[in-house]
């Protein structure tokens, strides 16, 4: 149970945070927001309104949570199944401290960050702008 909430901390705070995401910049003559997920589209870095706000897509979060839940479960279960004591202990120690670092987070982000809550993106090319746009998907990593 320890390391299935350890995943979900760490995959939630990854999310949150954009550590590992394809980002979406669509060029247009207005100023649109970026979207950010991986590898689900999630969230926009503003809304529509003002900067500190945005919008958080929950069938993109919950995907993506699933997504490197299950990921960082895999590193924990092979992180745990170590023979030696010292690299146990020392998982263990990193595996808290990210723990860690990933509450903090995810507590500014939610405290500090206005989100609109939708369910989807709704194929966000064509239903938010008339004409076909060029967008261009980049992979970032601890952007």
């Amino acid at each position: 149970m320890k390391k299935i909430l350890a995943a979900l901390c760490l995959a939630v705070s990854f999310t949150l945070q954009h550590f590992i995401t394809f980002k979406y910049v669509c060029q247009t003559d207005e100023r649109w927001p970026t979207f950010y997920g991986f590898p689900f589209v999630q969230s926009t870095d503003h809304s529509w309104i003002f900067s500190m706000s945005g919008d958080l897509f929950i069938k993109g979060f919950i995907g993506n949570i699933l997504f490197l839940g299950l990921f960082f479960y895999g590193v924990i279960y092979l992180l745990g199944i170590a023979k030696h004591k010292i690299c146990k202990i020392i998982s263990k120690s990193v595996i808290i401290i990210l723990c860690i670092f990933s509450l903090v987070f995810i507590y500014f982000e939610i405290t500090v960050f206005d989100w609109r809550l939708e369910w989807d993106h709704d194929n966000f090319k064509m239903n938010y702008y008339q004409q076909d746009l060029d967008c261009e998907k980049t992979f970032k990593f601890f952007d």
